[in-house]
């Protein structure tokens, strides 16, 4: 059994049962993500977080200036990293990009759409990989290197952003740079938060629930979503060394038993029980700026420099 049908076959097994959050970005996924963050009016990061970036955008490129490549972690459709592109072009005569995705199908369609918009100005890598597997290629590449890391780090568990940040670290030569933005909403804010992430227009929702139907059509599964319903809940941390969180989960309505074929499982779901749409530890994180340092340097990784506006976070990071 590939790793794929095993990690979907531990949680499916599970209790509470759990899809993860990953699972959800094919290329169907990624188109659903970027409908809600451009359309849905109370998802407020993706907005604030370009607000953000086009205020400091002088002063960050100013730290990035003698780089040459831009390694772009969870790529999406790279609107918010063309921001940096656009800037260093204009002194830079070319540069590398290497856009990461863990949707090789999407990412094949946003690096078609950059080589349009850059021609010749760029000479794009992109790595179809999730983050472990891509990092180590980028390990390979020498040169100075800008890694950006946008939107993406509040979509894991507080576990596995270390994880990550530990083999972005040993990735990162000593003068390399790493840019990250995450969440820094302030958690009293349960009400406003927990809309974002399940709208009432129903834009996460059908974000959400892909992870349901590309179980049903490639794992020839028999989940009825209309025998659940949908919910959330912010989940408040202080503690210096975690993070708040939000969780979403299906709840069943009745009583029904569900079936995925190509995992061999059948499971009976009894009417209230919960199907979660993470991992234990969450998705949608949200950081103190404390809270980030201290998860920085776990990583043996340092602030450099931050910013923040109401909403978002952007911090230059080195090596210690």
């Amino acid at each position: 059994m590939d790793n794929l049908k095993t990690e979907l076959l531990n949680g499916l097994s599970a209790n509470p049962m759990f899809i993860p959050a990953w699972y959800r970005y094919d290329e169907e996924g990624s188109r659903l993500n970027d409908i809600c963050m451009e359309q849905c009016k109370y998802y407020y990061f993706h907005r604030f977080e370009r607000n953000i970036l086009i205020d400091i955008i002088t002063e960050l490129t100013e730290y990035l200036k003698d780089s040459r490549m831009v390694v772009d972690l969870g790529s999406g459709n790279a609107t918010k990293t063309m921001l940096i592109l656009d800037k260093l072009l204009e002194t830079h005569e070319s540069l590398t990009y290497v856009p990461v995705d863990i949707s090789k199908d999407f990412l094949s369609k946003t690096a078609a759409n950059v080589k349009t918009i850059y021609g010749n100005k760029l000479d794009i890598q992109p790595i179809g990989e999730e983050y472990m597997v891509a990092l180590r290629k980028v390990k390979t590449m020498t040169d100075k290197k800008i890694i950006v890391w946008f939107g993406s780090l509040q979509s894991l568990s507080y576990e596995k952003q270390l994880d990550v940040l530990l083999e972005i670290r040993n990735t990162m030569q000593v003068d390399d740079k790493l840019v990250i933005t995450f969440d820094v909403t302030d958690a009293s804010r349960k009400d406003i938060i927990e809309l974002s992430y399940l709208d009432p227009e129903g834009y996460s929702e059908n974000f959400y629930l892909n992870s349901i139907h590309r179980l049903n059509r490639e794992m020839n599964g028999n989940i009825d979503v209309s025998k659940f319903k949908i919910e959330n809940e912010l989940v408040a941390n202080t503690k210096s060394n975690n993070c708040s969180y939000v969780n979403v989960w299906i709840e069943a309505i009745e009583n029904c038993e569900v079936n995925i074929g190509k995992l061999d499982l059948t499971r009976k779901i009894l009417k209230g029980e919960r199907l979660y749409l993470n991992e234990e530890g969450g998705i949608s994180s949200k950081h103190t700026i404390a809270q980030f340092e201290y998860l920085l340097n776990k990583a043996s990784l340092g602030m450099e420099k931050y910013w923040t506006n109401e909403h978002v976070g952007v911090v230059l990071v080195k090596r210690q």
